[in-house]
């Protein structure tokens, strides 16, 4: 297995800030790498509860930390959190909303053309819905409306007829032959980008209903913040990074009467005035390059 590099660690840890003592939240731990990095700031006085909905991935992280007595780890999709029972009040939340490494390195996992895989693209391989099925069984309007939705492919309706047609022959099996089949039904060739990547994005998001999952993630987390606690997350395209932001707008605006009076101080403040970009502070990790973080603090 590749190591798996964290995305935008030292800025992460600079703006956090992590403290001896204090409890973080890790909402999609992955393979450690930011976990990791806070316990050692936190200390054996600190407490991390740690989530990941891949299998793989909770086995990985239950043999690393299997000696840590402050760590807790639980195989769930964030989006499925206990919030009154998994996760008392803590001063971190960290959620990074990206496929890890080892996911997109297993081709078995289906979730690049780069490399001949059935369609699957599961983060969570227990579940039933994969691309095989999204492909092959959604109308060719819900295909095209992903597309254009989740991946911002102006080409969506040309692409969801092509596949409606070539499955008629036979089901749609690999990721190769989903990725020539776009690229030959769209004009988009010259681009620096392979013309399937934004499908591949748009089919990935639905599989695993990731806007639903970040959606319920930004209404929950910053409930449990104590006092002071900082809420960082890491998007990595442009409609994770338009929600989170525009919650966390949200979050630091006083609340107002009927008459646009304020009546509340705002609980929030902003940490980033603007994101932290992997393209800019990430240079050296080629998988940072579109990610984007942000930080809300806590302040009543």
């Amino acid at each position: 297995m590749n190591r798996h590099i964290p995305v935008l660690l030292s800025e992460l840890l600079e703006i956090l800030n992590p403290i001896e003592g204090e409890d973080f939240a890790d909402l999609t731990a992955g393979y450690g790498g930011h976990s990791e990095a806070l316990l050692e700031k936190v200390g054996d006085k600190g407490s991390g509860y740690l989530f990941d909905k891949d299998s793989e991935a909770v086995k990985y992280l239950r043999h690393k930390f299997e000696t840590n007595k402050n760590i807790n780890i639980y195989q769930t999709d964030f989006a499925d959190i206990d919030w009154d029972t998994d996760i008392p009040q803590v001063d971190i939340i960290i959620a990074d909303i990206g496929v890890s490494s080892p996911q997109l390195d297993d081709t078995e996992r289906g979730f690049s053309f780069k490399s001949d895989a059935r369609l699957d693209m599961r983060m969570n391989q227990q579940q039933e819905l994969d691309a095989y099925t999204v492909i092959n069984t959604y109308s060719e309007k819900d295909l095209a409306d992903i597309f254009y939705r989740y991946g911002e492919e102006h080409s969506s309706r040309r692409i969801a007829k092509a596949i409606a047609n070539a499955r008629k022959k036979a089901p749609i099996q690999s990721t190769v032959e989903l990725a020539d089949l776009i690229a030959g039904s769209t004009h988009n060739k010259t681009g620096k980008i392979h013309p399937a990547t934004k499908c591949f994005q748009a089919i990935r998001i639905e599989v695993n209903q990731e806007l639903d999952a970040l959606e319920k993630l930004l209404q929950s987390a910053p409930k449990h913040l104590n006092a002071g606690g900082r809420l960082a997350i890491i998007s990595f395209h442009s409609l994770e990074d338009r929600m989170v932001k525009q919650a966390f707008n949200k979050l630091c605006k006083p609340e107002k009467d009927e008459f646009g009076q304020n009546v509340s101080k705002p609980e929030y403040k902003s940490v980033t005035k603007k994101p932290i970009k992997g393209s800019e502070y990430d240079k050296s990790n080629p998988r940072a390059r579109s990610a984007k973080l942000r930080v809300v603090e806590k302040i009543n």
